[in-house]
């Protein structure tokens, strides 16, 4: 049976009992596969030892605060320098006026061109609709007033046609 990770990096860290601690340098002594499995553990604790880090919590919170607050002073003076010129917010407003008084009338003409293109395609859709269902109609009254002289005339037809297929060879003599 092989050892778990988790044994693995308490056995590292010195975490273990004494009993369970020599037991599992027994198995290391044993196991290759493990042996090879707790050279990477070893490899990684390393490697994480070698960073320059501050893992240090001592601190942790003063530094914290204290970047809070020069965050807060930075966001405030940023904040008060941008201000805006009494000149420059009437210049913007004296732009704002002419431009719309330019292009107000321009405005009022597409409006009107939209309200009217649309009540012209309004009132020919409605025309071709009333056209389309009249025709309609008229198609319908015209089959149910022929309804019974069609009904005949197909049978009369279907009829005809039976007969001269079966009969061909007396029509082609004749």
């Amino acid at each position: 049976m092989h050892i778990r990770e988790k044994d693995i990096s308490l056995f590292l860290d010195n975490s273990l009992s004494p009993g369970k601690q020599k037991k599992l340098e027994k198995h290391f002594a044993e196991c290759d596969k493990c042996r090879d499995r707790l050279i990477k553990w070893q490899d990684l604790y390393s490697s994480l030892e070698d960073l320059d880090c501050d893992f240090e919590l001592d601190g942790l919170e003063d530094r914290i605060m204290q970047k809070i607050k020069s965050t807060q002073f930075s966001n405030r003076a940023k904040q008060e320098n941008f201000r805006i010129s009494v000149p420059a917010i009437l210049s913007i407003s004296f732009i704002a006026l002419v431009l719309n008084l330019l292009f107000e009338p321009i405005i009022a003409f597409i409006d009107k061109f939209y309200k009217n293109t649309m009540a012209f395609m309004l009132d020919e859709s409605i025309q071709f609709i009333n056209t389309a269902k009249w025709k309609a109609v008229d198609i319908i009254s015209m089959f149910k007033s022929l309804e019974l002289t069609g009904l005949a005339a197909c049978v009369i037809l279907i009829s005809g046609g039976i007969y001269f297929t079966v009969n061909r060879k007396s029509v082609r003599k004749a």
